[in-house]
């Protein structure tokens, strides 16, 4: 992990925080997470402080839910099928041409050849934060 950049939250659940190996983690004062200089964000561990080992059981949960989801919609059609080839980037899912909300299954290995970027509807009204979806899925 030395060379590495890590920009957001991570964590490790079930597990205890010394299950994240080679980032130098330093504890905050409250014990409820670490922070270390190869990461952008913060790091959680199952042992750390109250209400860190709650807060991770519902991400469990709610990656559970979302991965049953994901594997219970429709395989993507069209364009969503194999789209490129599995070259993903510039003309397809590049920053002039983005990837909508929906279902993209390939049957092979998917190569980002450049960055992607990904164009969502926005929030629905009443609820927090953006509601669109957007399944890779490899078959």
């Amino acid at each position: 992990v030395p060379t590495s950049d890590i920009t957001g939250d991570i964590a490790v659940s079930p597990i205890a925080g010394e299950a994240m190996t080679g980032f130098s983690l330093m504890m905050d004062s409250g014990g409820t997470f670490s922070t270390s200089s190869q990461l952008t964000g913060k790091a959680f561990a199952a042992d750390y402080t109250t209400p860190t080992p709650a807060h991770l059981t519902t991400a469990v949960s709610d990656m559970e839910a979302a991965y049953t989801d994901a594997a219970g919609r429709a395989k993507g059609v069209g364009e969503r099928l194999n789209m490129n080839g599995g070259a993903l980037g510039g003309e397809f899912g590049g920053e002039n041409a983005p990837l909508t909300p929906g279902v993209y299954t390939f049957g092979s290995d998917v190569t980002i050849n450049s960055n992607i970027y990904f164009e969502g509807t926005g929030s629905a009204p009443g609820k927090e934060g953006d509601t669109d979806v957007f399944i890779i899925q490899m078959t």
